[in-house]
Formats: C-alpha cells, structure tokens, sequence
C-alpha cells in the first residue's frame, strides 16, 4: 500500500517535502517540477536539502542526530493530507524511505530556510569547523512558590493535592505542572472584610520560574496563567471586590476568567483584571514599566530583562494597556485580537511610548505555550536568547554574528543537541565551552 500526495493546503515546507517525494517517486508533474526547481534555485541551502535526500548515508546520520524529533508524528502530518491507494512497491523503495525520512526532517524544522542579507565567506581549510556536540535536556516543570508568610516551596518536588493554606485559600498540586487556588470553604469574604477593618495587609503569594522551567496556575478567581522560563508572578492569595491585580516578569500567558470567583457582582458587572509589567528597572523605581487592564481575555506578555522591548499580543477580547509618560503622565493604547503592542524600554517608539501594530505571526507569539520554539523570520541571537532560557546555558559570541533570518519550529521537547544540529543544517557554526555555546562567525 502506498499514498498519492495531496499538495493542497500545504504549507511551503510539506509542500516541498511532498514534492521531493513525487519526484523520487517518478510522479511529479512537469508543473511541480518547475516549482521545485525554482525553490532550489532560490538559494544553495534549498538545493542542499534536495541533494541530502540521494545521499543515504549522510541522511540516515542526520536522522540519527535529529531522533529526538518526533518522525512519526510529523510524518503523520504529512500523510493525513494524502490519499490511500494500493500500488505496487517500486524498485526505489530505498530511495523513497530516504525521501519520506527527508520530507520529515524538513517538516520538522530539522533543515530550516534561512535568508540571508549577504552571502558567508567559506573559511579556509584549516579553519574549517567541527560541529558542535552538545548533549543537554530541555527545561521541564520547576518553580518555587513563596507564601505571604515567608515559607517557599519546591512545587515539582511535593506530591498531587494540597501543599498549603493562606487566607483561607488551599494550595492545591493538580498535577505535574499545574498548581491551583481553591476555597477552604470559610466564609472568605467574612475574613476580607475583617482583615481591611483591622487593616491587615492583604496576603501576596509569588510563584517564580527558573532558567529551563515552566509552569501553570489558576489564580484564586479561576483565571489561568502560564509562566516560561525565568519568569514570576505575584498575587494576592485572595482578590477584593475592586479589582484584581497581579504583576508578572519575564513571560507569561493568560486566560483571564471574566469575573473573580466569590466576589458578589450582578450579571453586568465584572472586577477589572490589572496585570503589572516589571522588569528591573521598574523594580528600582518603584512602579511597573506598563499596566494591562483587561476582561475575559487571551493575551501573552514578553517582557524578559535582555530584550530590547516589552511585547504585548493578544489572542481574544480586549485589553487597555498604560506607560507612564514624562510628557503627558500616561500613554495608552487599546488591543484587539491579532494586534501586538511594542514598549520600547529605552526612548519612545515613533514618538510614542507604546507602538500598536497587527502582529505579523500569531503562530509564533504563542509558540512556546504551545510547545514548540518558533525559529519563523527569527535573528540568530533572538534564537539564542530562548534557548538560553529554556536550556539553561550560557550563550557566547566571536566576531560578527551571522545576519541569518530562519524558518520552521522545534519541540520544546527536544536535546539542546537536537537544536544545535538544526541550525548547523542552516549554516551556523557553533563551538562548547563547558556550559556555554558560543557562535562562530
């Protein structure tokens, strides 16, 4: 049994996959044939990637490096979108495994398409590089909670169900991954408004995040964020009747629950939903650098320390984001879906402290809750910057760093070694230093 390729609807990568498929196959149309022939001739890395599929030994060792990605389920991709049919098995066989395997590693991201502003000079032959060997797990589920009284938990090392209590409020381990706020049954609101009485300051519980982890939680008032690597978030264990109002670092995800549980509010009323972007600046001058208020709503913050800008996208709903101004004592802006926001951490942005602007790749802003790394018209050193982050390694530099923009997406799932090799595919060369890469001109 074999498959007939169905190229429609395909993006650019199964597409050329699928041609190079027919075409070992000898079922390519004088029509597809001119396509592929053109994307070869676009740039020699293409044309690499159509010579790696009749060298089987090199591509059989590229699988080897690469078996960390998972080939069965991105072959399966592929071959969903085609139509079974019975037909016999040809005398290239070998040669269509070859293929199959190629088409997947090109799917996967394994051999990416970068663009290139200039052509790289070769390097003479005795400075020709080694490739990189560098064998390091991806991040998993870590982070430490800390309770208002002081006391910090592991939370990947506690067992499922609850970890603690605070404000009349369970810690709860859901599961790996996942911790949750849930009520302890007290009249919770009885307690706030005793507490505000005898004015005792509202409980403030921090979750955080190290280098190479990651995990979720749901807020008190049933809203769900998702912190990446090197990332916090603080809250009160409990949220008042005014408002609710949490302030983050790093990134993170949310899905912002339209109305905070317990507080009473008829069905037109909704408790605004504040989140606080610090970053150490802000920190030192004790004020957030933006505030996001929002109401039912599916956003991602970017706001990590070693990027030039804080980067606001949001998926649904609608949020109101605010920068303080010298000027004019506060710059605002309104989202909508599919629009991003730029906060330039240094000077105005078009003469504005906020830039709003349609976000070119949605895809890619949501990348890595999704699971993968998005390498989509992405610079090397922004590529470098996430894999130290979710690696946990030091990244280095020599000389000039390639001006490469790239293409495709990898699992977060994947050996950091896994990572290095895609982009050697792509021409980049790398070399190890105990725990730090360092990129080669």
């Amino acid at each position: 049994m074999d498959t007939a390729i169905n190229l429609s609807g395909m993006e650019d990568a199964d597409y050329f996959a699928a041609l190079l498929l027919k075409q070992l196959r000898q079922e390519i149309t004088e029509e597809e044939l001119q396509h592929l022939e053109a994307w070869k001739a676009s740039h020699p890395s293409f044309a690499g990637v159509a010579e790696s599929v009749n060298d089987g030994d090199q591509l059989l060792a590229d699988l080897l490096a690469m078996k960390q990605v998972d080939m069965e389920g991105w072959w399966q991709k592929i071959s969903d979108q085609a139509a079974t049919i019975k037909k016999p098995v040809p005398i290239y066989r070998r040669w269509y495994t070859y293929a199959a395997a190629a088409a997947v590693l090109l799917t996967a991201g394994a051999i990416t398409w970068k663009y290139m502003s200039a052509e790289k000079p070769e390097l003479p032959l005795t400075e020709q590089y080694q490739p990189a060997s560098f064998n390091m797990a991806p991040g998993d589920n870590k982070a430490t909670l800390t309770l208002s009284n002081g006391r910090v938990l592991q939370v990947e090392d506690a067992a499922n169900g609850t970890l603690a209590q605070d404000a009349n409020m369970n810690v709860v381990k859901v599961e790996d991954g996942v911790l949750k706020y849930e009520g302890t049954g007290f009249n919770q609101q009885a307690d706030q408004q005793l507490w505000a009485a005898w004015n005792i300051a509202t409980p403030y519980n921090k979750l955080s995040t190290p280098r190479g982890g990651q995990y979720s939680l749901q807020l008190p008032d049933g809203s769900k964020v998702r912190l990446n690597a090197a990332s916090s978030i603080t809250f009160p264990a409990y949220f008042s009747a005014a408002e609710r109002r949490v302030s983050i670092t790093g990134e993170a995800y949310f899905e912002v629950a339209g109305r905070a549980s317990g507080v009473p509010a008829s069905d037109e009323e909704t408790v605004p939903f504040i989140v606080d972007v610090l970053t150490p600046a802000s920190e030192a001058a004790a004020g957030p650098l933006a505030s996001i208020e929002v109401l039912g709503t599916s956003f991602n913050i970017m706001a990590y320390s070693d990027e030039a800008a804080v980067k606001t996208t949001l998926l649904n709903g609608k949020i109101k984001i605010s920068v303080p101004d010298v000027m004019s004592g506060k710059d605002t802006a309104v989202l909508l879906p599919g629009q991003q926001a730029l906060i330039a951490k240094a000077g105005k942005v078009a003469g504005r402290s906020i830039s709003v602007t349609r976000a070119e790749d949605m895809e890619a802003a949501f990348a890595w809750k999704n699971g993968y790394i998005s390498l989509r018209n992405t610079d090397l050193r922004s590529i470098m910057r996430i894999l130290s982050r979710w690696y946990n390694v030091e990244i280095g530099y020599e000389g000039k760093t390639p001006d490469y923009k790239f293409g495709g997406s990898i699992p977060r799932t994947a050996n950091l070694s896994t990572v290095i090799k895609t982009l050697e595919y792509s021409g980049v060369h790398f070399k190890i230093e105990k725990n730090k890469i360092i990129v080669l001109p």
